[in-house]
């Protein structure tokens, strides 16, 4: 890469999730230390990966659960102070009344960055989680970066309205395994179309099986694959991101161009 050129250095961390907080902020630390002597300036984990996903285990949190689960984020964010490393990772989140599914970002000064709820739930879903309204977007270094989780991949508005919001890489957790194998090709495709349709670049991390309906994968502006796991295997994915290729999207700029809609 150029002197001159804008990258970042991401990885996706395909983790094995439980229904323990403890258990699991211990796999995130290790991972994010892991992922900070690999050079890395941001990681990705999959949805819930805190605190585990309540459709898969089989019952909901109870509101006293909540505050362990906010000292378990804080663990998190004072990890990605002391290693410099960005960190977006998934937990269920108690709002008082409801609990959403939550992807939270932390800065590498330990700040927090962003939070997006999912907005498109699963049948599942529903009996454990409000759905969130919109899409979020955030500055990392100077690069616009959006949220989404899991079954949004399956509906293209909400990467429109992050593309309309200027977002050059996108940020997906999935806790997608235990069967459906006919989704594997299916959420592939998607992650790639999703990718190739805004012209963005996509980071997607999921729980590492068993088996998973879809790996934890890399994707560049045109819908190519840049890494990609192993099925089942808890691992690191990474790659490098050339920013300077965004503007370079046919797509992209045909979409800003001639379709956009105006912003409200």
């Amino acid at each position: 890469m150029t002197p001159d050129a804008r990258g970042l250095y991401v990885g996706a961390a395909q983790i094995a999730i439980t229904d323990s907080v403890t258990n699991n902020l211990t796999h995130i630390l290790d991972a994010m230390t892991r992922g900070a002597d690999m050079g890395l300036e941001l990681l990705v984990f999959p949805e819930t990966a805190l605190t585990g996903y309540s459709p898969a285990i089989g019952h909901g949190r109870e509101a006293g659960e909540w505050p362990a689960i906010e000292e378990a984020l804080g663990r998190i964010a004072e990890a990605a102070a002391r290693l410099g490393l960005w960190v977006a990772v998934g937990a269920e989140a108690w709002t008082g009344e409801a609990w959403m599914n939550r992807a939270y970002v932390y800065s590498d000064l330990g700040a927090a960055a962003a939070t997006y709820d999912k907005v498109h739930l699963t049948g599942s879903d529903t009996a454990y989680y409000v759905p969130g309204e919109r899409p979020t977007v955030f500055d990392l270094r100077g690069v616009r970066v959006g949220l989404q989780i899991c079954y949004d991949v399956r509906f293209p508005e909400g990467y429109r309205a992050l593309l309309d919001a200027g977002v050059e890489v996108i940020l997906q957790g999935f806790y997608g395994s235990g069967g459906d194998t006919w989704k594997v090709p299916v959420l592939s495709a998607h992650l790639r179309s999703r990718a190739a349709e805004t012209g963005c670049y996509v980071v997607a991390a999921n729980v590492a099986g068993p088996l998973q309906i879809v790996v934890s994968q890399i994707v560049d502006p045109q819908g190519l694959m840049l890494a990609q796991a192993n099925q089942d295997c808890e691992e690191i994915i990474t790659a490098e991101l050339d920013l300077n290729r965004i503007a370079s999207s046919t797509i992209r700029k045909d979409y800003l161009e001639r379709f956009r809609a105006p912003l409200a």
